[in-house]
C-alpha cells in the first residue's frame, strides 16, 4: 500500500486534470475547505474546515512517494482525518512500482486489501502490474499510534507528536475507508486517498470500547449493536458510491472497476411527495458534502422533479 494511516457525510472526492490551476498553497495550521489543488489532480475536502497538518516526500530512484494531510479538530477532540497520497515512478519503473503495489495489496503482512480480521469489507482487483482496492474498518487509534503491528513502522510519528504537543484528544476509536487505484495504462502515477472519523461526532452512540479486537465496530462484535452496525452498513453503502466516482474521476477502463452492485444499484422507490422531497434532500447533501458538481446537482434535481 501507499501508506499506512489513517459523515456519516458522504466524504467527497472531486478529480480533474487541470495544467494551468497552480497547486493550493498550503501552510501548517491553516484551515481550508473546499476544493485543493494537488500535484495534478483537484481534490474536494470533505465538508468542513480541516487543519493542514503535515506533508510528506520519500524517493527511491525514480520512485516518488507524496502525501499531504489533515485533521477536523473541535474542542481539542481528533474528529477527522483526510490523507491524499500520490506515488509516481517518473515512466521508468512502472512495472517494479505496480508489482510492489500489487503484491502488498494481495498480502502485506501489516496493511493489505483483503479481508482481515479488523476490516469490515475489502475489495480488491489485480491484473498484472494494475490494482484498484477499496475497504472500510474501524481502527484503534491508541493501538496505531503507540503500538502499530509494524514495528517498523514510523510514518505516524510526526502525527502523534503533534497531536500530543497540541494537547489533542484522541476517540476510542475511528472509521474510515481507503480507495487507491494503479493502472499504467490508465495513468503512471497511483492515487490513495484515506479517511477516517469520530463516529460519535457524526451522530452514532457513545463508543464503549477502543480495543481493535473487543471494538463494537468490530465485524465479528458490531451484531450486538444494531445501531451502530447501520452507522457502519450506511457508511459502506456511501463509501462504495464515492469509490465509484473515484474511479470514474480517475478514468478507470471497465474491467477495472470493482463489482459494488450490492451497494450502489438498488431499486428505486415510488416516487411520492414524501419520497420526492427525501431524494431532494439527500441530493442536496451529496451536494453539499462536495460528490457532486454543481452541474451534476442541478441535472439530478431536474430528473428528480420531472
Amino acid at each position: 500500500m501507499i501508506k499506512k494511516l489513517l459523515a456519516i457525510v458522504l466524504l467527497s472526492l472531486i478529480l480533474s486534470s487541470n495544467a494551468i490551476a497552480k497547486n493550493t498553497k498550503l501552510v501548517k495550521e491553516n484551515l481550508y475547505e473546499g476544493e485543493i489543488k494537488y500535484k495534478f489532480l483537484n481534490y474536494q475536502l470533505p465538508e468542513g474546515q480541516w487543519k493542514f497538518f503535515d506533508k510528506m516526500s520519500f524517493n527511491i530512484s525514480t520512485i516518488r512517494l507524496d502525501c499531504i494531510s489533515f485533521g477536523q479538530i473541535e474542542k481539542k477532540v481528533l474528529n477527522g482525518y483526510f490523507q491524499i497520497c500520490e506515488i509516481a515512478s517518473g515512466g521508468k519503473h512502472a512495472h517494479d512500482l505496480g508489482r510492489l503495489l500489487v503484491k502488498e495489496a494481495r498480502s502485506g503482512k501489516y496493511d493489505n486489501c483483503s479481508l482481515r480480521p479488523e476490516y469490515y469489507y475489502a475489495n480488491l482487483w489485480t491484473k498484472g502490474i494494475s490494482m484498484n482496492c477499496f475497504r472500510t474498518r474501524h481502527i484503534d487509534l491508541d493501538k496505531e499510534l503507540n503500538y502499530p503491528d509494524d514495528p517498523e513502522d514510523t510514518s505516524l510519528l510526526k502525527t502523534k507528536r503533534y497531536l500530543e504537543k497540541n494537547n489533542i484528544v484522541l476517540p476510542k476509536t475511528l472509521i474510515g475507508s481507503k480507495h487507491l487505484f494503479f493502472a499504467p495504462n490508465v495513468k503512471d502515477k497511483g492515487i490513495e486517498l484515506d479517511h477516517y472519523i469520530n463516529p460519535e461526532f457524526y451522530g452514532a452512540p457513545k463508543t464503549i470500547n477502543g480495543s481493535e479486537s473487543k471494538s463494537e465496530y468490530h465485524r465479528d462484535n458490531i451484531g450486538q449493536y444494531p445501531i451502530k452496525k447501520k452507522f457502519m452498513d450506511d457508511w459502506l453503502t456511501q463509501k462504495a458510491n464515492y469509490h465509484q466516482i473515484f474511479e470514474k474521476k480517475l478514468k478507470a477502463k471497465s474491467h477495472q472497476l470493482l463489482n459494488l452492485v450490492q451497494f450502489t444499484e438498488k431499486d428505486s422507490p415510488k416516487l411520492t411527495n414524501e419520497n420526492i422531497t427525501n431524494q431532494l434532500k439527500s441530493l442536496n447533501d451529496l451536494y453539499k458534502s462536495g460528490v457532486l458538481t454543481k452541474e451534476e446537482f442541478e441535472k439530478a434535481k431536474k430528473k428528480i422533479l420531472n
